[in-house]
């Protein structure tokens, strides 16, 4: 008698090449998508340095603004006033309305009465909430002037690669009445220290640094103000450069996501042809990442472009999509065709596919997001 080629629990070579192409196209798919997105991030960590290069080496800190690439020839030599900013805190840091409030001390040291900085200073890039003097001093010509400051600094947080982006949190003062003609300002070489500031959310302070820029201001119509460099300001900036702790910012906010994808991958252990079971695990999920995707979305601002939490999601969504899929695939191969063995090899490429691809990206992208 002649012996089959085939019984039903056997995995025919054409069978094994279908198991193949579908993990050849899940493989494809998870390339792809890492490929693109770790790119796209890449991109976002060069535009952010080239955007700090053109602030550092800008004749000011305005993007855009029309300051004449040279100061016009001053009729009277301007008073140097030394500038200098101690943080004391950050009483607050909010990324989603975009802003901080800072509480620092900032102190001014020149010589002559021509001016009196301390009284006509002003916060260029935010507001000031309270101010008072004190400390003071006058030796014969020489003066010197410390002040307690609190304000709110505005402060557009870029959501591109949150939570593994470094942010630039900065305070930048202007004389209100002043231009470059009457008042500069230089950066005391002892201003600027925040070794020991604690931010709210302790990110890290990597790097902090002092400029002195111009700032171009609209003075109206009065012809007069164009003169003497008066509608060009000296500008003092204290910056500090921090960087959140990304990777406990990261896990609490995808906790949820990386449990729903886990219990959907779970359900390729679960007999194929118990449909409700798989099902109701898969859709489960997917309805926890949309919820974990609503959460995310009360942290960060709206972005006008791909975020790393949007592909974090993304990913997500089609790992636990593409589940679903490959139970539908098996319950056919089990229940209509009576493959129960090709069903059991389907579920197994299925799911190291599926688990691998994800875990890879889920590491991958962070990595690329980190400066």
């Amino acid at each position: 008698m002649k012996t089959p080629d085939h019984t039903p629990n056997m995995i025919t070579r054409k069978e094994a090449l279908m198991v193949a192409l579908w993990a050849a196209m899940l493989i494809a798919l998870y390339v792809v998508v890492g490929y693109l997105g770790v790119r796209q991030l890449h991109g976002y960590t060069a535009q952010t340095e080239e955007a700090r290069k053109v602030l550092i080496e800008a004749p000011t800190i305005d993007p855009g603004a029309a300051v004449p690439e040279t100061i016009p020839a001053l009729e009277t030599k301007a008073v140097d006033v030394r500038v200098g900013i101690c943080m004391n805190g950050v009483d607050e840091l909010s990324i989603k309305e975009a802003g901080w409030t800072a509480d620092f001390d900032v102190w001014f040291h020149w010589t002559g009465d021509e001016v009196s900085p301390g009284e006509t200073f002003r916060i260029f890039n935010g507001e000031i909430l309270d101010r008072k003097k004190i400390e003071e001093y006058v030796s014969g010509k020489e003066r010197y002037e410390r002040y307690r400051v609190k304000a709110r600094i505005s402060k557009s947080f870029d959501p591109s690669r949150f939570p593994f982006g470094d942010e630039v949190l900065a305070v930048g003062i202007e004389d209100e009445i002043h231009g470059v003609g009457t008042l500069m300002y230089v950066a005391d070489d002892n201003g600027g220290d925040s070794d020991s500031l604690v931010i709210p959310g302790n990110p890290s302070i990597t790097k902090s640094l002092t400029m002195v820029k111009l700032g171009f201001r609209p003075c109206g119509g009065d012809p007069g103000m164009s003169t003497n460099g008066a509608r060009t300001r000296s500008r003092f900036i204290f910056a500090m450069l921090v960087k959140p702790p990304g990777r406990e910012i990261y896990l609490k906010m995808f906790q949820a996501l990386f449990c729903s994808v886990a219990i959907a991958l779970l359900a390729f252990f679960v007999e194929p042809n118990d449909t409700q079971t798989r099902s109701a695990m898969g859709v489960g999920a997917f309805f926890v990442i949309i919820g974990n995707n609503i959460y995310v979305n009360t942290l960060i601002p709206l972005a006008d472009r791909v975020t790393l939490a949007d592909m974090i999601n993304g990913v997500g969504m089609a790992t636990i999509f593409l589940s679903l899929v490959g139970s539908a695939i098996s319950f056919h191969l089990f229940e209509r065709m009576g493959k129960e063995r090709l069903s059991r090899r389907f579920d197994t490429v299925s799911f190291v596919i599926l688990l691998a691809g994800f875990t890879v990206l889920i590491i991958l992208f962070p990595l690329a997001a980190s400066p």
